[in-house]
């Protein structure tokens, strides 16, 4: 029998093996395509189409995805080269030379990798309609069509190249080292490990201490990049923990004479598997806790909507009249404002001068209609910062030196007089784009006098009895605004980015767009996380497929000398709940302990740690339902084997 027929054979006696591993590659692919065809749409992605406060809730599970297709290809790779050893140490004892294996390999490899790239691409192509349709009924936006553009194509072929040229590549490197007995023992070999030492366990625990106290008394608002840093840190020091967990759990036993001869079979099955699942552990906590951790976010976001519309707008409706835009008349207006389902309180008018990247406000005329108490001395100037301190953003607010402005040939020069950090009003897009300084009322008249006409303009706050019935009147607004600029030049370069910088500031607008921005984050988060329990269903498989043959000797002369059904029930169920649940428990804490010092009002402290709490809740149960399925098929498919 030549080597081709063997070869052959093995393969159609592991089909289901191939299949599965060919079925792994073929839904990462799947999965990078569907997020690639969202993100290449130029429509979707246009913020004049769609906020970007919603579209830039991309990014976050978008990396997510990328490192998924990564780290699990490799690991299915390297799951299922594991597997295969033992068949290449039989090839090398009937005489198969090192460079047959290595040929082998590639073609293996490389038809692996072209069969499951046609077949991600060509389910990505249904499934990715299907997600783009529920994408856009969550944020409920029309007029944005479905399709598939070049690039997304272009880039899950090169991502996915790349990562299978490594995954060949490094087969080869590992190629060169293979030796019959090793080989034939690889199974039964505990991974290598140059972390395993006391030291690096200490370390771990350093690094850990470390990075909660940087989190605690560095991370603020103002300081947000503390978080990744934090987070870092914090997952290496876990990395060198899981390095570790068999020698510690070695000294725990031990330190509670925990080893005596009912569990000396337990204590050794888990020393070995500690040892050989440092990789899946690892991996798993960190994807569940970031899934945990980016799904309180998008909770936090919903909940904390109304505080932060309401925070950034101080009036329900505000628009600016400027540049010769925005004009209509009194009438007009009340004829607009008759139709609104809910009654005007309060309308107010801000005057303001536009000068390039600056907008000049007086003093008198804010205290008059906004009740604000503000001095402005003769000759200088109060910067005006309208932010929210506690929005989960850093803010620029320094200062401008000086302010110059020409009046009748001849350089005014205002010097700086101090800053306020406060929203006044609503920040309105046109005026959005530079610095507000307040002046001396004397000072604003006589810039006003020496300024264009269409330089100086209006600022329009409207109040009503209930914000949360302003869409419609809004609406109105929006369209006679509308109609009114297009009769006129228009300011930009074309008529839809002067619908985009004109367009009112309102509370609802805000208020919807931030509701949509967290249910869409909240929705990535939901499916990034059933993608990743997912993986880690298969990722468990992989590793209980590779050492079932193994277990299965091992439980067998168990048997031989005695060792009941119900015995090996325990041993096994004992082994499996390790792998099931110590990732999900590390991964609880850590999501947990960052969640509750997560740097927001609405976020802080126990509202936040009680959204991660139910959120990792919910996570725990599907792994314990998945738990309980699979030991019972697990069990069941041993001992059936170990009667025969």
């Amino acid at each position: 029998m030549t080597f081709n027929k063997i070869a052959f054979k093995i393969f159609k006696a592991n089909l289901r093996r191939y299949l599965l591993f060919f079925l792994c590659n073929s839904f990462s692919i799947m999965v990078f395509f569907t997020y690639a065809t969202i993100y290449t749409n130029k429509k979707f992605m246009n913020p004049s189409n769609i906020n970007y406060s919603i579209t830039g809730n991309m990014v976050a599970p978008g990396v997510m995805v990328m490192l998924f297709s990564a780290f699990f290809i490799f690991y299915a790779q390297n799951s299922f080269i594991k597997f295969r050893k033992k068949e290449f140490g039989l090839f090398m004892v009937l005489g198969m030379t090192n460079n047959y294996i290595q040929r082998m390999m590639i073609i293996e490899n490389g038809l692996i990798a072209i069969f499951s790239l046609l077949t991600g691409l060509a389910s990505g192509i249904i499934f990715s309609k299907l997600f783009y349709m529920l994408i856009i009924k969550i944020i409920d936006v029309k007029g944005v069509p479905f399709s598939i553009s070049i690039q997304s194509y272009i880039y899950t072929t090169i991502f996915f190249t790349a990562i299978y040229l490594l995954v060949i590549i490094k087969g080869l490197i590992e190629s060169f080292r293979y030796e019959i007995i090793n080989l034939l023992k690889s199974t039964r070999k505990q991974d290598d490990n140059f972390l395993n030492s006391p030291i690096w366990s200490v370390i771990g625990i350093i690094l850990i201490v470390i990075a909660c106290l940087d989190m605690m008394v560095n991370n603020s608002v103002e300081n947000s990049s503390v978080s990744l840093r934090s987070l870092v840190v914090c997952f290496l020091g876990i990395y060198l923990l899981i390095s570790n967990m068999a020698w510690i759990f070695s000294k725990v036993t031990n330190y509670f004479h925990y080893k005596s001869y009912k569990n000396i079979l337990f204590i050794a099955n888990m020393k070995h598997t500690l040892g050989q699942s440092k990789k899946i552990l690892f991996i798993i906590t960190l994807f569940v806790s970031m899934t945990i951790f980016m799904s309180t976010i998008a909770v936090i976001i919903i909940s904390d909507s109304k505080r932060i519309s309401t925070a950034n707008n101080p009036y329900d409706i505000a628009y600016a009249e400027v540049f010769g835009k925005n004009k209509i008349t009194a009438p007009q207006l009340d004829n607009i404002l008759k139709n609104s389902k809910t009654n005007l309180t309060s309308l107010k008018s801000i005057d303001f001068i536009s000068q390039p990247y600056i907008t000049i406000l007086s003093d008198k005329n804010l205290n008059t209609n906004l009740g604000t108490q503000l001095k402005v001395e003769k000759g200088s100037f109060t910067s005006l910062f309208q932010i929210v301190k506690d929005d989960g953003y850093e803010h620029d607010t320094s200062a401008i030196t000086s302010l110059v402005v020409p009046i009748k040939g001849t350089n005014n020069t205002y010097k700086p007089g101090g800053k306020i950090t406060k929203v006044l009003f609503n920040n309105i897009p046109i005026l959005s784009d530079g610095h507000y300084v307040i002046l001396n009322d004397n000072d604003f008249q006589n810039i006003r006098t020496n300024s264009k006409q269409n330089d100086v303009g209006t600022i329009k706050l409207m109040n009503f009895n209930d914000w949360y019935k302003t869409k419609e009147v809004l609406d109105e607004l929006k369209s006679n605004l509308e109609t009114s600029n297009r009769k006129n030049k228009t300011f930009f370069e074309n008529i839809n980015d002067d619908i985009k910088w004109f367009k009112p500031a309102s509370r609802i607008t805000d208020y919807l767009d931030e509701k949509q921005s967290g249910s869409y984050l909240l929705f990535l988060c939901s499916f990034v996380g059933i993608l990743f329990f997912l993986s880690s269903v298969v990722m468990l498989h992989f590793k209980l497929l590779t050492e079932y043959d193994n277990e299965k000797i091992k439980y067998k002369k168990l048997y031989k000398i005695g060792i009941t059904d119900n015995e090996v029930a325990r041993f096994i169920s004992k082994e499996l709940k390790v792998l099931f649940f110590v990732p999900y428990i590390l991964s609880i804490f850590v999501s947990a302990f960052y969640s509750y010092h997560f740097p927001v009002k609405q976020g802080g402290q126990m509202v936040t740690l009680m959204y991660s709490l139910i959120i990792s809740f919910i996570y725990f149960c599907f792994q314990i339902v998945f738990y309980l399925v699979y030991n019972k098929m697990y069990v069941k498919r041993l001992i059936k084997d170990l009667e025969k």
